[in-house]
């Protein structure tokens, strides 16, 4: 949404009329369509948080030692729910002040930005573009496609005579995810996230099986991290509870928008779910294997048991019916950049051949490059603390700015520990991503 010089002086003035403001409430000016509901928003969260990086809480805990890791889930649980707040809360106060239904996340910090100062104004464009031609890379899906792909080629190989490469199997795992793609409600994906998280607890449930089959134990199990240590802990946790690219897809989508926030609110809900289940299955698998734990906990397990291939098929199918939610995001900001000059009664059409190119194009990275994952790992390292963390202290910072920071501007201090937060994990997970991309060609 453009908005010149004029204007922006213009709604910075009518910001300051609390009269204006306390007639109009957003959420009772949405006109959706086929609004989800607020258990299908519920699902969405849960399962754009909870993938099968559930099963590498063990390591995560390892790092963080039994008690330390516990707290710091909890503790960067809350963070993320405090961000989510931040972004989400900003919106609601921006569409009351300028009586707008509702903003999208780049649209968020172009508004924002409008009403700040002269010397801040210039930025929201640039902020705007920056989440946009991000999200609109499918970082999630791409991953995905690999991850279905190299399952299915170690599972079928190693119990066939069967000797495809990886590449054949991303090509099948295609085949299904054009029908799963070419959804285009939100509220329709309702029932493929459902399925997903289903099969990721009964993974859960088949490891807690493998976990509590002897005896667990405290002996030689660490307390607290190390400074080495830390920094895998922090970077595997906090990111375990990101979904940031879900947040105003799904909350602008629903039936009862207030519910998402709200107290308790589907997020801190779902985020206290997660924190807990974490923090169990992290505690359980680290105490029973110890040092000896791997990055995902499924390869502790005896590779020749039919139940540990169980685990590997339905993660690649947990996995698969999950780019559907993640499809959903980088496809509905290109359709809103350009369904405008589409015409309506191609609408329907351009939608299937933007959709299927975009998968097409997918396929042929995940093909072209079956490592990608390392290196759109990197590429996540540097944007998901700036999408997580940098960009909804900069909302609520340049919206509060330059008196609504509370008492000693307590607010303003907070956002600055949260930045140096974010700046931290965004160092280390560069450093971390280029040595993975290192060791790839050594």
């Amino acid at each position: 949404m453009s908005i010149n010089a004029t204007s922006k002086d213009m709604l910075a003035e009518l910001g300051t009329d609390d009269d204006t403001q306390d007639d109009y409430d957003p959420y009772k000016h949405r006109t959706i369509s086929k609004p989800n509901s607020t258990f299908g928003t519920f699902v969405h969260v849960m399962k754009g948080a909870m993938g099968v990086g559930i099963l590498s809480m063990p390591f995560a805990i390892r790092n963080g030692g039994l008690v330390f890791g516990v707290i710091g889930t909890f503790l960067l649980g809350m963070l993320y729910s405090h961000c989510v707040h931040l972004l989400v809360d900003t919106a609601y106060k921006i569409c009351k002040r300028e009586r707008i239904p509702m903003l999208s996340f780049a649209e968020t910090l172009d508004h924002a930005c409008a009403l700040g100062s002269p010397r801040i104004r210039p930025l929201g464009k640039i902020f705007k573009n920056i989440v946009d031609y991000f999200l609109m890379i499918p970082i999630s899906s791409m991953i995905y496609m690999v991850f279905v792909g190299s399952t299915l080629h170690d599972v079928i190989n190693a119990r066939t005579d069967l000797d495809w490469d990886v590449r054949i199997y991303i090509l099948l795992a295609a085949v299904p995810a054009i029908g799963i793609t070419q959804v285009r409600e939100i509220k329709y994906l309702v029932p493929f996230s459902a399925i997903a998280t289903t099969l990721i607890f009964a993974n859960v449930v088949i490891s807690l099986y493998y976990i509590f089959k002897e005896p667990l134990s405290f002996d030689d199990r660490d307390l607290f991290p190390s400074f080495n240590s830390l920094t895998t802990f922090l970077g595997a946790a906090y990111f375990a509870f990101d979904a940031t690219s879900l947040i105003f897809p799904v909350s602008n989508q629903m039936k009862h928008p207030e519910h998402y926030l709200g107290c308790p609110g589907i997020v801190n809900v779902n985020n206290i779910c997660l924190a807990i289940l974490y923090s169990f299955i992290g505690v359980a698998g680290y105490l029973r294997y110890g040092d000896k734990i791997q990055g995902s906990i499924t390869l502790n397990f005896p590779q020749e048991e039919d139940l540990a291939m169980v685990i590997q098929v339905l993660s690649a199918v947990a996995i698969l019916f999950s780019i559907g939610i993640f499809f959903y995001v980088p496809i509905e900001i290109v359709w809103r950049r350009v369904h405008d000059r589409v015409p309506p009664k191609w609408h329907v059409a351009a939608q299937t051949g933007i959709r299927l190119l975009y998968l097409i194009g997918i396929v042929g990275i995940a093909c072209g490059v079956p490592d990608i994952g390392t290196f759109v790992g990197f590429i996540g390292a540097v944007f998901n603390p700036i999408l997580a963390l940098w960009f909804p202290i900069i909302v609520d910072t340049i919206y509060r700015w330059p008196g609504d920071f509370g008492w000693m501007k307590w607010r303003l201090v907070k956002n600055g520990l949260m930045a140096l937060f974010g700046l931290y994990l965004l160092i280390t997970g560069t450093i971390s991503s280029v040595e993975d991309i290192i060791d790839l060609y050594n």
